[in-house]
């Protein structure tokens, strides 16, 4: 008798959401129509004013919705998801934001590649919504001993402009990945834990996670034909005012890219120790550039 096909993997999209209605519903809309049908999909709404958990059940009732504080930010929002989803046992985990838009095979060709080659940690390409034809992310790499210790790979590059033998690869080695559009074996958050929401509450959780679980010996990757767009806002993210008010939301909100304890945290935990105190003196060079 022949042995009988194991079943296909599940997978667990979990989407934070924060006042985001029309991004929110458009990208459910996306998941219904999603080839690969294994999906289980939780929303974590961070206490929404807008209405957005009146409309997520009313239009998506098959959808799982958790309401947490809006004080959970990213990482904790993101947690809540990942801890119910591997209290149903599901074999992958795909963290992704509510302004993603998506083919209607993206799932399938990312569990499809993550079986293939057996990978733990697989990203997405990033690509502008609008402007069209324009990269946001290929991963994230380490430069340690500069002021931007963790960079984004032809962040805002034209594809015209990248080599072919990049966006022909099938797959390539990170360092990093923004939390948009990556999937992860169940196996690694329970090996490893989950996000840190101590030292990073918003920004660099992703990175850190992915970093972590590199340390510990599971290998990251991302495909650079497997495309995420993303629909960032039009308006432009502007620092706040350099007075003391502004500079304190630079350094110490958690919504800051430059908040101080993630920073910290992250060069402290993975930066080697041979280039520990020159990227401890570049950003402090940074830092004072922005006073």
């Amino acid at each position: 008798m022949l042995p009988q096909p194991l079943d296909p993997p599940s997978v667990a999209v979990i989407i934070p959401t924060f006042n985001r209605q029309d991004k929110l519903l458009r990208f459910l809309t996306l998941i219904q129509q999603q080839t690969y049908r294994h999906i289980q999909v939780i929303v974590v709404d961070s206490s929404s004013l807008d209405g957005t958990p009146n409309l997520v059940r009313a239009q998506f009732p098959d959808v799982t919705l958790i309401q947490v504080s809006d004080r959970n930010f990213w990482t904790g929002a993101t947690n809540a998801g990942v801890k119910l989803a591997l209290d149903r046992q599901v074999d992958f985990i795909l963290t992704i934001n509510d302004d993603a838009v998506i083919t209607n095979d993206y799932i399938d060709k990312l569990v499809s590649l993550s079986q293939q080659h057996r990978l733990a940690i697989l990203g997405s390409r990033i690509d502008y919504l609008t402007p069209a034809n324009k990269v946001w992310s290929l991963g994230t790499y380490s430069d340690w001993g500069t002021d931007r210790f963790l960079k984004i790979a032809y962040n805002d590059e034209d594809i015209a402009n990248i080599p072919d033998r990049i966006l022909d690869r099938e797959l390539i080695a990170v360092d990093a990945l923004p939390g948009n559009g990556v999937l992860i074996r169940a196996k690694v958050f329970e090996h490893i834990g989950f996000y840190n929401t101590r030292f990073c509450p918003h920004y660099h959780a992703d990175s850190e996670l992915i970093m972590r679980a590199k340390k510990l010996g599971f290998n990251a990757w991302i495909a650079p034909q497997i495309v995420l767009k993303n629909d960032f806002s039009n308006a432009q993210k502007y620092l706040p005012q350099r007075n003391l008010v502004g500079l304190n939301y630079i350094f110490f909100n958690p919504k800051s890219h430059l908040f101080m304890p993630a920073v910290l945290y992250t060069i402290w935990q993975y930066c080697p120790a041979r280039h520990k105190l020159l990227t401890l003196f570049k950003l402090i060079e940074r830092f004072k550039n922005t006073l």
